[in-house]
This record gives structure tokens, C-alpha cells and sequence, in this order.
């Protein structure tokens, strides 16, 4: 699948005249894989921080939600906790996916 970035005509053309074409692609891949691992290690710290504050990992603590072992499970803190961890957890998961993509020959 190809992306598409869009860059200001004259900025573009500033770059290939200062870096040449091939650079220039170069570089942006570098910036936006940066960019992009940086983000993966901000959620892998969140979801610890969860882990940390709840002592299990989410899949324990789904299935705790989901029996009623969680104190307070419907106060605003608790269940504002449960999605947003939810959330990290599926981006955690498309990470893996991506990183096993990437290794791929």
C-alpha cells in the first residue's frame, strides 16, 4: 500500500535542490520511522503505567471487568482507565504487527 505525502511545492523543491531526490526520501522515511517508534515507546509507557496502577496486565483485567471483580468498575476514573487502556492495548497490538511486516524479507 503507498502513501502519499503532501509537501509544499516550493519547500519540496528547496530540499531536492539541497539534498537531491533520492536524500530527500531517505530522509523522510528516517523522520517518519522516528516519529513513528517514538509514539510505539509513549504507548509501551502508558500501558505499563496501567499495569503498574491496576497490578495485572489488561487481559487479567478485562476478565476481571468482565466477572465484577473490579472495585468501582462505573465510576468516571475506573472506566475512563478500562477504554483508554483497551485502546493502547489494540495499538500495542497493531505494533506487533507492524514490526513483524517490517522484518519480513
Amino acid at each position: 500500500m503507498t502513501n502519499i505525502l503532501e509537501i509544499d511545492t516550493e519547500i519540496y523543491n528547496a530540499f531536492v535542490e539541497s539534498f537531491g531526490e533520492d536524500v530527500l526520501k531517505e530522509k523522510t522515511d528516517d523522520i517518519l520511522l522516528s516519529s513513528i517508534e517514538n509514539r510505539l515507546e509513549q504507548y509501551t509507557r502508558e500501558i505499563l503505567k496501567y499495569e503498574e496502577k491496576y497490578s495485572v496486565s489488561f487481559k487479567e483485567f478485562e476478565e476481571m471487568w468482565d466477572e465484577g471483580r473490579i472495585k468501582d468498575r462505573h465510576g468516571h476514573e475506573t472506566e475512563s482507565d478500562f477504554i483508554d487502556w483497551e485502546m493502547l492495548e489494540m495499538l500495542e497490538m497493531e505494533k506487533k504487527e507492524l514490526l513483524f511486516t517490517r522484518r519480513k524479507p
